[in-house]
């Protein structure tokens, strides 16, 4: 055999091989997104986009279920992106997605990773309150403080529509609370918080959010410099004042007038 057909034979087996690991491994994984967020009120709609970088014919949504995960939805939409609309979405629409495609010459693809799709307004809204303060200082210790008179066993911090933390809650003498805390705080603290309350057997079934609570960090050194050119600007009118009464008698003893006629 000559070396060039040795060479050929080695680049036929290498291709063979890549092709048949490329067929195990299935399609590039798609992406799964919902639209406008994937915490949804009761009753809200939302569309769950499934996108890939290779081109397909039909797409399936799966959704983790007590006996696993079950194709719940699918569509036939020629495209880099199949969409999954749920109008009017319930308690039973909350939980884990995920979702894949099919290439007619490729094959199915990988599975995407799972989006937890959370269903809220499914209970009355806890309250939402800041200790000592919604308007501390720079470096100043502050608490936020879910509390609710009905149970909960989880609340759920946000901040400008993202969530930040959850924490178990623990009764007190109104109810249940959950404190969240924020050593030092800066002007990164700045924002919109809301809480939420569910319970550890429906981790996506959430309660109506509390009322929005905004949090602004007071900047000292922008305060310190304001008070700085306010005094400044108060001896700076001093000062004018007493050079107007100064050239005032100079002018009259000048003229010689009586100062006091003159100064009223």
């Amino acid at each position: 055999m000559t070396s060039a057909h040795s060479i050929l034979l080695c680049l036929g087996l290498c291709l063979c091989k890549g092709t048949r690991t490329q067929e195990a491994d299935g399609l590039p994984k798609p992406s799964l997104r919902a639209e406008n967020g994937s915490l949804v009120p009761q009753g809200g709609a939302v569309t769950l986009r499934c996108r890939a970088s290779w081109e397909a014919e039909e797409w399936w949504l799966e959704k983790d279920k007590a006996s696993g995960w079950e194709n719940v939805k699918s569509v036939r939409q020629a495209g880099h992106e199949g969409k999954f609309l749920f109008p009017s979405v319930t308690s039973s629409d909350a939980g884990p997605y995920r979702c894949l495609y099919r290439n007619s010459s490729s094959g199915l693809s990988k599975i995407s990773d799972s989006l937890k799709l959370v269903v809220t307004g499914l209970s009355p809204p806890p309250s939402l309150a800041a200790l000592p303060s919604s308007k501390p200082a720079p470096g100043q210790n502050v608490t936020l403080r879910c509390w609710s008179e009905g149970w909960y066993g989880w609340c759920v911090l946000h901040k400008d529509g993202e969530e930040i933390s959850r924490c178990r809650t623990r009764s007190h003498e109104r109810g249940y609370q959950a404190d969240f805390f924020f050593p030092a705080v800066n002007l990164t603290h700045d924002g919109t918080y809301r809480c939420y309350g569910f319970h550890s057997s429906s981790p996506y079934e959430w309660s109506s959010p509390s009322a929005p609570l905004v949090l602004r960090v007071s900047d000292a050194a922008a305060l310190d410099y304001t008070v700085g050119n306010l005094v400044r600007l108060i001896l700076a009118g001093l000062v004018l004042v007493l050079l107007g009464v100064l050239l005032i008698k100079h002018w009259k003893s000048s003229t010689g007038q009586p100062i006091q006629g003159v100064l009223g």
